[in-house]
């Protein structure tokens, strides 16, 4: 009975995941460190109803059902109060930098085997915001600024994601970037043709941009405010939805993210 349970945890973990790794350059910079820890899904205080040691209640996503206009949106459940304890990455204009899921071990200290990584479990697409920290301080700020697009990865071609069933995304960050102290908002989410479940998986780290600078960022949107329930790319058409025809009738070459444009720098 034991085995099945911590099976059936397993089960769980890879359906749903966070992205708590920052990576620079391709190097771990390790769980929570420069990325909000996300906060306990329900009573903090008892973890959820989990064991101390479980995590499990930290890869809950956040769902269309809770509002589109929930603040758990920017950065995941309340993962602004973690602010205080998290490190600030140096990351360099050009280069790359992207996010990790969790590990299972990291979640449940009862899976065996050594660290097995999570992955993007639902299918659906990636993108990644950028917004400055007004002054540079990250200690008073809680998001509601302004937002830019830097990375967009949607799908691999007319039948699968590109991110579905891997463990990390990474991408260039802008080389005209403007230097400073920098939110950077990393979102999956899963699109689907029934209303109020969409599943969206954000984590948000903080970064201290390094560069030339040189270019003007833009358009701006706010967050949570950028999207709204009619948007399109949240609610698939059916030759998009996954299983729902042959493969060869599917085109979702075709998916439009919703949000802004990426600014390429």
């Amino acid at each position: 009975m034991k085995i099945l349970a911590v099976a059936s945890l397993l089960s769980l973990a890879d359906a749903h995941f966070t992205t708590g790794h920052l990576l620079v350059n391709g190097t771990d910079t390790d769980l929570w460190k420069h990325v909000l820890k996300v906060g306990i899904f329900g009573n903090p205080v008892t973890n959820g109803g989990f064991p101390p040691d479980n995590h499990f209640a930290q890869i809950v996503p956040q769902y269309s059902s809770d509002g589109w206009h929930n603040p758990n949106l920017t950065c995941g459940r309340l993962a602004f109060d973690a602010v205080k304890d998290t490190a600030v990455a140096d990351v360099i204009a050009g280069e790359d930098i992207g996010f990790r899921v969790m590990s299972d071990m990291e979640i449940d200290p009862r899976y065996n085997g050594g660290v097995m990584y999570g992955k993007f479990f639902h299918q659906g697409p990636a993108q990644v915001y950028l917004s400055r920290a007004p002054n540079d301080d990250f200690m008073s700020y809680r998001g509601d600024g302004d937002w830019f697009k830097v990375a967009y990865q949607g799908p691999l071609n007319d039948t699968d994601w590109l991110l579905w069933g891997k463990q990390e995304y990474n991408f260039t960050l802008p080389r005209t970037t403007p230097p400073g102290k920098y939110v950077m908002r990393f979102e999956y989410f899963m699109p689907t043709s029934e209303k109020g479940y969409v599943q969206f998986f954000p984590n948000c780290a903080l970064i201290n941009v390094i560069g030339p600078g040189g270019g003007t960022p833009g358009p701006f949107v706010k967050i949570p405010d950028h999207y709204n329930e009619e948007d399109p790319g949240f609610w698939l058409p059916f030759n998009q939805e996954y299983g729902r025809l042959p493969a060869d009738q599917m085109r979702m070459s075709e998916y439009k993210p919703p949000g802004p444009p990426v600014w390429k720098g």
